[in-house]
């Protein structure tokens, strides 16, 4: 059975997003709703705060898959939720190329708040707004909880141990490079939805950067540029290690 974020977990996010009964336009011009919510959302729509949090649970879904594919080590409700905050925040693609991952599958919990404080720039900038969320989600790692592994992870191999520390995954300071994964190719569409219209397939390996996530969706950069061009679902990259 799949994980879901216990309930301290929901209520951290939905602190820290905020929520908006009224859609709205995101930084990128997203059209946005409850907490964070951008599927089918169009000028105009109100919804209740139920209603926003429905939408939350099922957004989360995302980024719960996502911490359950990539952390090959046992966690309590409390540690998942955090990792599951910190993805539906960031992105999987973040979490997936950052030394908080690759230090936490190699048996370091202690050092993760630590790894979550450096979490807190956007364009160079310190936010208040994401030091106070890394902080709640530092402490709430730290809480006392039982630890399970999840529902398609199993304990990692003792002999696998050195092969998994000599890789080397890029600092998240730095602008990480990703590879599509996909066999048949990714579609690019013009914005992050479903429905958008395709711009472009990107070719298994193509490489490229990400920007803005907007919850399965990231903007993507072919050239390295800083310019967007156009919209990917996120679970189809993989960072590219060296």
């Amino acid at each position: 059975m799949a994980r879901l974020t216990n309930e301290t977990g929901v209520d951290l996010i939905k602190k820290f997003e905020g929520l908006r009964t009224e859609s709205y336009t995101d930084a990128v011009g997203i059209w946005t709703i409850g907490y964070g919510h951008t599927e089918g959302v169009k000028r105009g729509q109100r919804i209740s705060e139920a209603k926003a949090g429905s939408f939350l649970r099922s957004d989360l879904n995302n980024a719960e898959r996502a911490v359950e594919r990539l952390v090959k080590v046992a966690l309590n409700d409390n540690q998942f939720a955090v990792l599951v905050s910190f993805t539906f925040n960031l992105g999987s693609g973040r979490l997936a190329s950052s030394t908080l991952l690759r230090n936490l599958n190699n048996g370091d919990y202690d050092g993760a708040p630590a790894q979550l404080n450096r979490w807190v720039k956007a364009g160079g900038a310190t936010l208040p707004g994401l030091v106070k969320r890394r902080k709640a989600e530092g402490m709430l790692w730290s809480t006392n909880g039982a630890y399970t592994y999840s529902s398609d992870v199993q304990p990692k191999p003792e002999e696998e141990e050195s092969s998994q520390k000599s890789l080397m995954i890029y600092d998240e300071n730095r602008y990480i490079r990703f590879e599509v994964i996909a066999s048949t190719g990714l579609n690019m569409r013009e914005s992050p939805n479903k429905t958008a219209r395709v711009l472009k397939v990107l070719p298994k390996q193509t490489m490229l950067y990400i920007g803005h996530h907007v919850g399965m969706w990231t903007s993507v950069d072919l050239n390295g540029n800083g310019e967007l061009d156009g919209w990917v679902a996120e679970d189809y990259l993989s960072p590219v290690i060296r």
